[in-house]
């Protein structure tokens, strides 16, 4: 039995009319010019295009950057304005706070080993003052030296105080304490919350 001779695939090439080899290379090179043509037009159209929109998006970030740009930096001054404020205002204590400027006062007392045997407070308001001025004229016995770690350590726990008057007395007689009469003033906040 004759096996049949299978039949060869046929390429693009052969796919073409029947020509000679040279038309078939021109109709295929003037294929692939056209279509090159043809994608050059498209992107000469599309660079003109984008052209136009880069120069719209630029004057558009142009026009809306001035607009934007002085909201935003007023905005954030204003955001850093209101925390610098928070934040001096919780370093002022509360004017209905004088129990705990007391306490505060006792307790920097004995850190450095001082004893208050006597106090008295007054309350006045200065004009023009972010809030009432509590004058506390405190009493002390023990050493010097003591008294003015004490007065050092005013600093770090009432920030906001002054001390307005101070009086030392030494001691007479060896084995006794020394002294002293001194009057803080401490500034309070008691301006309305905004």
């Amino acid at each position: 039995m004759v096996e049949p001779i299978p039949e060869k695939k046929k390429g693009f090439v052969d796919r073409l009319p029947k020509m000679g080899r040279i038309s078939q290379l021109i109709i295929i090179v003037g294929i692939i010019v056209a279509v090159f043509a043809a994608l050059l037009f498209v992107r000469s159209k599309l660079s003109a295009s984008q052209t136009t929109l880069d120069k719209t998006l630029a004057n558009l970030q142009k026009i809306t950057g001035v607009q934007q740009t002085p909201q935003t930096k007023y905005e954030a001054d204003l955001a850093q304005a209101q925390a610098e404020t928070e934040a001096a205002r919780a370093s002022f204590p509360d004017p209905q706070g004088v129990p705990k400027i007391l306490d505060d006062l006792m307790a920097l007392a004995e850190a450095n080993d001082v004893y208050i045997t006597g106090t008295k407070i007054a309350t006045s308001t200065p004009k023009g003052g972010v809030g009432p001025v509590v004058s506390i004229t405190v009493t002390l016995k023990g050493q010097v030296p003591k008294f003015e770690n004490f007065l050092l350590g005013l600093d770090t726990k009432l920030p906001t105080s002054q001390i307005r008057l101070t009086t030392f007395t030494a001691a007479e007689k060896e084995g006794e304490y020394d002294t002293a009469s001194m009057t803080i003033d401490v500034q309070t906040y008691g301006g309305s919350q905004q």
